[in-house]
């Protein structure tokens, strides 16, 4: 099981806060026996300083509990992506990522459609020791991408309906013979018609779940994510 610690800070603001636009802290997460220190927004109430700079609210900025879960779960089976290709959707902070590229995946590519997201995502790489991943901005609704990846990894990506089609047809598309998916989902309430939606269409699925800190203060004390693995 994770720990997850906010480390403080207090003071004017740095480069990086410049930056990326909105006050930022330093979480500390204990994941595997590996303390990861992590740049992200502060705190919700953090974002509304940037409401006006972004086109939509820049949720990616903070660190979520379905990362945290991602990160886990890979750290507990490092053989789903060591020496594996490894593709990060809506990537925000970069946790997942990093912690593959450091359990041996031969490449990771994070993709985000906030450059501000990626810039924490190079920051975050870099505090942690981590190189040789691929950054790269990314809108699901203009995929460019035509490449195959042995893992596709993403967290808290079913929230809008929306999304599901583009993100399935990514799935379809980047996805290598035999390859995987894991989705790191907190329940969101219209994953299961995605999972129906995937399921007509061939593929399969299994879920198992994993219990996680909370990253809102005042709620609960942990937070349960399902982790849902893909395949064809």
């Amino acid at each position: 099981m994770s720990e997850v610690k906010q480390a403080d800070q207090v003071g004017v603001a740095t480069d990086l806060e410049r930056s990326v636009g909105v006050p930022l802290a330093e979480f500390n997460f204990t994941i595997a026996g590996r303390t990861w220190r992590i740049e992200a927004a502060r705190d919700h109430a953090s974002l509304l300083s940037a409401v006006e700079t972004y086109a939509a609210f820049p949720f990616g900025l903070l660190v979520w509990e379905s990362a945290q879960a991602l990160a886990e779960a890979l750290a507990a089976e490092p053989d789903l992506v060591a020496g594996k290709t490894v593709l990060e959707l809506g990537t925000g902070v970069g946790l997942p990522g990093i912690v593959a590229r450091s359990l041996g995946a031969a490449a990771v590519r994070q993709t985000d459609n906030v450059a501000q997201a990626l810039t924490l995502c190079r920051v975050n790489a870099q505090t942690n020791g981590v190189e040789g991943i691929e950054l790269a901005l990314a809108n699901w609704d203009a995929w460019t991408d035509t490449r195959t990846y042995d893992v596709i990894i993403g967290s808290d990506v079913l929230y809008e309906r929306t999304a599901h089609a583009p993100l399935a047809a990514i799935l379809e598309r980047n996805l290598s013979p035999g390859g995987r998916v894991l989705i790191a989902d907190p329940e969101r309430q219209d994953t299961p018609l995605f999972l129906r939606e995937l399921e007509s269409a061939g593929w399969k699925s299994t879920r198992r779940r994993r219990e996680v800190p909370s990253m809102m203060p005042g709620g609960a004390d942990m937070v349960d994510v399902d982790i849902i693995e893909l395949w064809r």
